[in-house]
This record gives C-alpha cells, structure tokens and sequence, in this order.
C-alpha cells in the first residue's frame, strides 16, 4: 500500500503538458463531501497547469472555475441503475476519443484509471435481505463495485480511512499495491477559521442565541444518513433547564419539512433551526458550542475536521471513519454500536456538567491550531502524475 507523504509536488511530466485529466461523477452540486474533494482536487490540478473535464449526467451549480470544464452526458432510463449503466457506457466512449492523462472516476465506474473512495463498501452500506440482493439495482452497483475493486482489475484506488481500506480488502481481495491512503483534506478556507471565533457573537445574535444558550450544529446534505432525527431526539431527551437553553442549527440541503415535523413532534420545533445551504460554514462552525454528528454511515467525516479547525469540539457516531481523529483531539466519539440513549446520554453530560464544554472547546482550539488537515489533493495529485511519468496513461 502506498502511503501519503509530505514533501514538495511532484512534477509534471511533459507527456502531460497540453492534455486534460478527465473526472466523472453522477451529479456535481456545490456542497457534497465528495464533490468538495473532487473540486479541491480539480484546482490542484488546474493549478499545476493541467486542465479537467468533468463528465456527469447532472450539473446542478454554478460554472466551474477557469481551467476547469464539465460535460453532462444525457442518459434515460427509469432507474438510477439503468442510467448508471448507461452513463458508463456513454463515458467510455468520450474517454476513448480524448486525449486525457488519466480518467479519476468518484463513484464505481469503468474504465478508470483511478477510482476515489468516498464511501464505506457499497455491499455492506445496508443491510439487505436474500431476495432484495436479487433485484438488479443491488446486483448492478455491487457489480459495478466488483469491477473496480476485484484483484484483476487495473483501476488504483485512493482510500480516506484505514478501516475503509480494510473492508474493501477482505471482500474484494484488493492488493495493496493497488491502494493509497490520502490524508485528511479540507478546504484551506479554514487555515484560519479560529480567528472567526472573533464573529461568535454576531453570528449567535442572528440565531436569537444568547451567551449563556448553548448552539449545536450540525451540517449534512443527508438528513437521514447523517442522523439528523438522532440529535432532534437527543436534544429532546435533555433535562428541561438545559433544554431550555440550546439550540440545534441544522445547516444543508434535506428534507426540511419532514424534519420540522419530527421536532413539532419531539416538543423541540421552537429548538431547532434549518439554515439550508449556506456559504459560510466556516463561520456558523466558530460560532457553535457543539458539532453532533450521529450518523449512520460516514466513511470519514470531513466536515468533523472542519468543525476541529474552528476550534469547535465534537459529538459523533463510532462508526464515522474520522472517530479516531476526534477522540485524538479530545472531542468524543461514541463506543461501538449506535445507542441512542448513550448519545442522549452523552450530550447531557457534555451539556451539564460544570465546566466540561469549555474544557472540550480548548481541546479543539488546540488541536484547530497544530492539526494537517490539507494535503489531500495535493498528495492525489502527486500520485497520478507520478504513475503518468512512470509509464501510466
């Protein structure tokens, strides 16, 4: 296996001057944790003098950046399997036409010269009984994942966390010669977000929260995935004189309604706070006492650093790939499986006891200010250019 490394960028070899690198994705839109990574990792390349093409069958934001195109590759079908055949299809046809130094594919399609793993097996993401495994959409992804990671297959693989990697490996049988682990990556927009710290106030005010209140956030673009319900319900649970006192700001796209009527339910909805899709993370993370993240699947959890960096400490599900970085810098990640009352639990303490949010808080300032939260692309980037100067597409 390949492992990150610090060190200068490599060079472009001059087989690659003048040539694009092709990207494809299902759907782009602005704040997804995998199409984060995929932009972070198109304006490396874009700034190393490389060109990117984007090919997806929706583009659902604004133009991209200069130096940086997309393509949409119009499918039918009458299911998302059925177009993601399709698509692969179509893709194969303008990878072979262009003149691309390598083809990164973020979901599980072929021909790929490298595929990034953003998520957790796709055959263990859910369980699923014996006759759902039969139906075609389960047996076209999980084919679809076989072709990328099956020992026979060419495509290298950039994996986030090593229990991903390790999951891979013993379903698929992945040698690691085929895989690199990339270090955390968040945008470097939050280099300085602890001095956004200095916005806490106005940044409250704007969400009636006053200085003895306390704000949790959460950010998600998958309400459910992510747990949303789980913290509504936790923060429900809490004794009435801390409840009476925080807020939870949900900020992303999801299903806000259904989610407003959970807390109608909960006796929360004058607790709750649905933000939608904002601009400025950075600044509501600086501005919270508490990141929670109970979620039900999450291979990393980038936005979890993200929170750290703002000095902003941490709630989170054991099974979020990043747990480990969290308990590292003091924040707390809940053992084992999932336990509702343990997180209610957990976050009543955290709330309650004298002094503990303001311990967790110098944890996460601290570890905000000496954490290596931004090489990621720039250490992908690194490795395809050096397998295309030595011989790769």
């Amino acid at each position: 296996m390949e492992q990150s490394s610090a060190g200068e960028a490599s060079p472009v070899p001059p087989s690659c001057t003048g040539r694009q690198v092709a990207f494809s994705v299902f759907k782009y839109f602005p704040y997804g944790g995998l199409q984060l990574d995929l932009m972070r990792m198109a304006l490396e390349f874009r700034n190393r003098g490389i060109g990117v093409m984007i090919f997806c069958m929706i583009w659902d934001a604004p133009p991209p950046p200069e130096g940086i195109e997309y393509r949409e590759l119009t499918v039918k079908g009458l299911s998302n399997h059925r177009k993601a055949r399709r698509f692969e299809k179509k893709l194969a046809g303008e990878l072979a036409r262009g003149n691309f130094i390598a083809h990164v594919a973020f979901n599980r399609l072929t021909p790929a010269d490298w595929y990034f793993a953003a998520d957790m097996p796709f055959v263990e993401s859910v369980r699923r009984g014996f006759f759902e495994k039969l139906l075609p959409r389960y047996q076209t992804f999980a084919a679809m994942e076989k072709a990328v990671f099956e020992p026979q297959s060419k495509t290298r693989i950039f994996c986030i966390t090593k229990a991903q990697q390790a999951a891979y490996q013993r379903i698929y049988g992945t040698p690691d010669r085929r895989i690199t682990q990339l270090p955390p990556g968040i945008n470097r927009d939050f280099a300085d977000a602890l001095k956004l710290r200095e916005d806490r106030d106005e940044v409250r005010a704007e969400f009636q929260c006053g200085e003895d209140d306390f704000l949790l956030i959460q950010v998600s673009s998958a309400f459910r995935t992510k747990g949303v319900d789980r913290s509504i319900a936790a923060l429900a649970a809490l004794p009435e004189s801390v409840r009476t006192r925080t807020k939870l700001l949900v900020v992303g796209r999801g299903k806000i309604r259904a989610y407003a009527a959970l807390a109608e339910r909960c006796g929360v909805a004058g607790r709750v706070m649905f933000a939608g899709a904002r601009d400025d993370v950075p600044r509501l993370l600086a501005a919270a006492d508490l990141m929670i993240h109970p979620a039900r699947n999450e291979a990393t959890g980038t936005v979890l650093l993200e929170s750290l960096a703002c000095g902003t400490p941490v709630l989170c599900s054991g099974n979020c790939g990043f747990a480990p970085l969290v308990r590292e810098a003091g924040s707390l990640a809940l053992p084992g499986k999932f336990r509702q009352k343990l997180l209610n639990r957990t976050l009543m303490l955290t709330l309650s006891t004298p002094g503990r949010a303001e311990e967790l808080q110098r944890e996460a300032e601290n570890y905000g200010a000496n954490g290596d939260f931004y090489r990621r692309a720039e250490v992908a980037v690194d490795r395809i250019l050096e397998n295309c100067g030595n011989g790769g597409r």
